[in-house]
């Protein structure tokens, strides 16, 4: 902290009393000196420094530095060495122990470690693993391997994103196996007797569950910890209405990235181990204990794939949604009455036949409102097609079509689509394309007359 200065924490926030004035400093401010001794010993490589940092501060619990202390360590590098900074980099990309190659495609990567994040960084070895030592690790097989280069992946930490010749998969992972022996402990869900009354449908869209967005200029911050707060709001929102039953509607991509590299730079904003088959236990987890259990009165449970709920880095190779699968599996496993669907689902609800799809697929973007109506939706009944997909409230229109732009696409007698919000409130591909939105959810009810109310919340 320097000579003469007094420092002090006060609400867990450190202060410190510098040029005659108080002034607020990170938390972390507080360990600058040994932060200088890891700079000497690691060579000031950003991320190793930031790993022993959020050793230091959890007793040992947390070998992985979270995003703030990444942050901070970058900020402390850039003001105090940015001369070693660059000595740094070009340390790492001569080290001889690293084979990069160039020939590779990135949605040839294999995630298959859940619950662990694939690190090249050896803490027992103080150094980077070679691909044959990668592959060992973490059940790889290295024969067939084609070509291999580091990368920084999710965590901030370097990863090999590697190109097989075919028979990379190991096979030896029980994946479903691995989602019932997580749930065993956690309650099964039963179904309460209900009191006559009108029925209510709450539709939820786009919820990104793992995307850490900070620090943009327009966009607000989003991480599943803001997520789980939006949640408990909205299940809090819907028991106001006092309904019979609370039927949900998920219409798609719950998660942000099962892989890491399905979309342009998602790698660079997921929460720490929200990847792989971690991030399916995890959302189940969480949406049970952070909003199912809070409803008193749940009816069906509808869940749409989106394009981010794949388990593949190319949307060409699983095209089903298997991610949304497996969290509607898991659900019904815990008692819950679920419905999955990778395209498009049809569920009657008093007078009102809700045709559900996430918006990203041929249905969307060739068959009109009545030929969706017409092949999937119920004669004499109000018809509601539901889409989420667009983060916003209003379809993705042209320029042209923005002066005079509607939140529903049709609305007729007995007809009506509309695109549902989002939780997700957008990411640096949104904002850099100057899109923006305000995160929020839905909830809509018969009117007694073929029609729906329909109550639209914000956040």
């Amino acid at each position: 902290m320097g000579k003469g200065c007094l420092k002090y924490l006060q609400n867990n926030k450190l202060y410190i009393y510098k040029n005659h004035k108080m002034e607020r400093v990170s938390k972390y401010a507080q360990y600058n000196d040994l932060i200088k001794v890891w700079c000497e010993e690691c060579g000031y490589v950003s991320l190793t420094i930031a790993n022993k940092l959020s050793i230091h501060t959890t007793n040992g619990e947390k070998r992985y530095a979270t995003g703030a202390i990444r942050n901070y360590i970058d900020k402390y590098l850039r003001e105090n060495h940015s001369d070693k900074l660059e000595e740094a980099k070009r340390h790492i990309k001569s080290d001889t122990s690293i084979k990069i190659e160039t020939e590779t495609e990135t949605n040839q990567y294999p995630d298959n470690t859940p619950g662990k994040l694939p690190s090249a960084w050896s803490f027992e070895l103080s150094r980077y693993l070679t691909i044959q030592e990668f592959c060992t690790q973490y059940g790889l097989n290295p024969d067939s391997v084609k070509s291999s280069k580091l990368v920084t992946h999710n965590a901030g930490h370097m990863t090999y994103n590697i190109a097989f010749d075919g028979n990379e998969t190991s096979d030896a992972f029980d994946y479903i196996g691995e989602m019932e022996k997580a749930l065993e402990s956690t309650p099964v869900y039963k179904p309460k007797k209900r009191k006559l009354g009108k029925q209510g449908v709450i539709s939820i869209a786009d919820l990104h569950f793992g995307a850490y967005i900070v620090g943009l200029k327009e966009t607000p911050d989003f991480s599943p910890a803001i997520l789980v707060n939006m949640l408990r709001r909205s299940a809090m929102k819907v028991n106001k209405f006092g309904y019979e039953v609370v039927h949900v509607h998920l219409l798609g991509d719950l998660i942000e990235s099962f892989t890491g590299l399905n979309h342009i730079n998602v790698w660079k904003n997921l929460e720490y181990g929200h990847h792989g088959v971690g991030v399916i236990k995890m959302f189940v987890k969480m949406f049970k204990e952070n909003f199912l259990d809070l409803i008193p009165n749940l009816g069906e449970i509808k869940v749409i794939a989106g394009n981010h709920d794949r388990v593949t880095s190319n949307s060409k190779e699983d095209t089903e949604g298997g991610v949304a699968e497996l969290i509607g599996w898991g659900l019904e496993l815990l008692g819950y009455s679920v419905e999955f669907s990778p395209s498009i689902i049809t569920h009657v609800v008093e007078d009102t036949c809700y045709i559900l799809n996430h918006g990203h697929n041929y249905i969307t973007k060739k068959l009109s409102t009545q030929e969706i109506c017409w092949k999937y939706g119920e004669k004499g009944l109000f018809n509601f097609v539901c889409e989420g997909h667009l983060h916003s409230r209003i379809q993705k229109l042209n320029a042209t079509q923005l002066k005079s732009f509607n939140m529903i696409t049709d609305d007729n007698i007995d007809v009506r689509r509309q695109v549902f919000c989002s939780l997700f409130t957008g990411n640096s591909y949104s904002e850099y394309g100057g899109w923006s939105t305000k995160a929020g959810f839905t909830i809509t009810e018969s009117n007694g007359n073929k029609g729906v109310n329909v109550f639209d919340f914000s956040f």
